[in-house]
């Protein structure tokens, strides 16, 4: 993203806003994180519309075709892995901390061509009374969500305490004996051995190293603070968007209550 078109905001005035980190979950909570939907929500969501599709299917005397499933909710590794036990564990793969267990469940277990392309008409048919997605990354969706989550990675990512504490974290790893990786300078994991047992030792002295320069709460603060000020320079639109998730989810909730799901 080009500097030059990036909002211009003092960080400073937001000093005292701090992200929430939880390595018993591996989850980490941003100001953002209220706007949009959780795992759980999201899956809300989701049943919800599918049960809009359904009753368009039903009408036409068609049955759903196999629609069913949970959701699994992996850790936060967007910057690495940075849980010593996990890292222990799985190395560099990215685990399963738990699952959403599904709501809907279409009953069929077979998918007739005449049911898909009855699924789909249904899906077109009913998109204006569908629940829209609460979620910062859509393809293709120039949302004010997408603009602010954007725009903040941006602005952090060229902070100067950004850089120094991504340093602070090189180092740890340079005196340990691991280099960065060539082909991707900025990434964040390191080079690593092709077995897995020199994977797992590499990923937990990463994530020690992480511990120890305390890189992962000081670059989720600097997230946090560039949201929390995108988020008051446009206070009103997201009051609007509380609001209308809200209202979403409420609206997900009666027709699931509808159609016999009224502890979602």
């Amino acid at each position: 993203m080009d500097a030059a078109s990036l909002p211009s905001v003092d960080r400073a005035a937001y000093a005292g806003v701090h992200a929430k980190l939880d390595p018993a979950t591996a989850t980490i909570s941003l100001p953002m994180d209220a706007y949009e939907a959780t795992p759980d929500e999201s899956m809300v969501i989701t049943a919800a519309n599918m049960y809009l599709i359904e009753d368009c299917m039903k009408n036409a005397g068609v049955t759903m075709p196999e629609k069913h499933g949970d959701l699994t909710v992996k850790a936060d590794q967007s910057y690495g892995v940075w849980v010593p036990e996990l890292a222990a564990k799985y190395g560099y793969d990215k685990p399963i901390i738990r699952i959403v267990s599904g709501i809907y469940d279409s009953q069929t277990r077979e998918s007739g061509d005449v049911n898909v392309k009855k699924y789909f008409e249904c899906d077109t048919a009913t998109v204006s009374s569908q629940i829209s997605p609460f979620r910062s990354r859509i393809a293709g969706e120039d949302s004010l969500l997408t603009n602010i989550s954007n725009d903040s990675n941006a602005l952090s990512e060229r902070d100067p305490d950004w850089r120094e504490s991504r340093d602070e974290w090189i180092a740890c790893l340079k005196d340990a004996g691991i280099s960065m990786r060539q082909d991707s300078p900025d990434a964040w994991v390191p080079s690593y051995p092709s077995d897995k047992q020199g994977e797992i030792r590499t990923a937990v002295q990463d994530a020690n190293c992480k511990q120890e320069t305390k890189v992962m709460q000081r670059i989720s603060d600097i997230r946090a603070q560039y949201q929390s000020a995108l988020i008051a320079a446009n206070q009103a639109a997201m009051n609007k968007l509380a609001d209308d998730k809200t209202e979403a989810l409420a609206k997900a909730r009666t027709i699931l209550r509808q159609h016999g799901k009224g502890a979602a």
